[in-house]
């Protein structure tokens, strides 16, 4: 278990250390003083900035690729690859057996060769 990503061993050492700091008896007034710090930080306009500059910088890709267009540019490729696929899976599809599994290149008739494009040596007539 994480809280701001510090571990509940961490947390612990942080804790014994503002024990060792401040002493038992001004540590509640110490964590008072923090938290009216950190709450008056989180209201403040400053914080309220941060938090829309981050807002903004994590959404600033989607929307220079919407300004830009490409995200019309990405939709026509992957539909471009699809008409393409699927042209290619008709042009290969009476080749292909269908017991064939997928990226298999069928064996040619009378060549022990699996793939045609490799060419088997010749015996020569002396052998």
């Amino acid at each position: 278990m994480e809280f701001l990503g510090i571990g509940p061993l961490e947390l612990a050492f942080i804790i014994l250390l503002a024990i060792l700091i401040f002493g038992p008896k001004d540590i509640a007034n110490t964590i008072k003083t923090i938290g009216k710090s950190l709450n008056k930080f989180i209201r403040s306009d400053t914080w309220k900035t941060i938090n829309q500059t981050s807002r903004e910088l994590k959404n600033l890709p989607t929307r220079l690729m919407r300004e830009t267009g490409l995200d019309d540019l990405a939709e026509s490729t992957k539909e471009e690859i699809a008409n393409v696929d699927s042209a290619i899976q008709e042009s290969i599809g009476p080749v292909l057996s269908t017991d064939t599994p997928p990226g298999v290149i069928p064996k040619t008739t009378g060549s022990s060769n699996t793939d045609p494009r490799i060419e088997t040596p010749k015996k020569s007539p002396a052998e």
